[in-house]
């Protein structure tokens, strides 16, 4: 018998089974073409001995599992895929979350420090904020090394209390 001829005697009982497998029209179709094309690949496997019709129910179940494994195995994909997005986009809104509050510190700061008076920010802002060493501040300032240390320390301790009353 060739195979248009299994195809003509088996193929209602096959759809059959692949919609009752798939519970999809299209999908049921897809599964049967599937079964069939494997089924001729195969052929040369066929043992004539046996019943044709439960081997080409063990090719459309097992294609139907792999079908199953695969959805299982991309469906597990997307959710790793979609974690790692939403893990991503956390990351970005904390990391954003944690550059607005940053920014507002730095303007509380920024506030404070204008509140020092001149001869205790000037000395801290050069020294801290731009990195000159107490020799070089004093130079700029035209005063000792020793007072530019001390109105550092003195700024410091004002620039503490300052910040403890806005809660930083």
């Amino acid at each position: 018998m060739d195979v248009e001829q299994m195809i003509d005697i088996h193929k209602d009982q096959l759809y059959r089974l692949c919609l009752y497998l798939e519970k999809n029209k299209e999908r049921a179709e897809d599964l049967f073409q599937d079964t069939w094309v494997k089924a001729i690949e195969k052929m040369t496997t066929y043992d004539e001995n046996k019943t044709f019709y439960p081997w080409l129910t063990q090719i459309a179940v097992n294609t139907y599992r792999d079908k199953l494994r695969r959805l299982k195995l991309e469906i597990k994909r997307r959710c790793y895929e979609s974690q790692a997005i939403l893990e991503e986009k956390k990351s970005e809104e904390e990391s954003v979350e944690g550059q607005i509050i940053h920014k507002q510190e730095l303007q509380i700061v920024q506030e404070a420090l204008k509140k020092l008076p001149d001869k205790h920010r000037l000395p801290l802002v050069l020294t801290m904020g731009e990195n000159m060493s107490y020799k070089e501040a004093a130079d700029v300032l035209d005063i000792e090394e020793k007072l530019v240390k001390s109105r550092v320390y003195e700024a410091r301790q004002k620039l503490k209390k300052l910040l403890e009353k806005e809660g930083l």
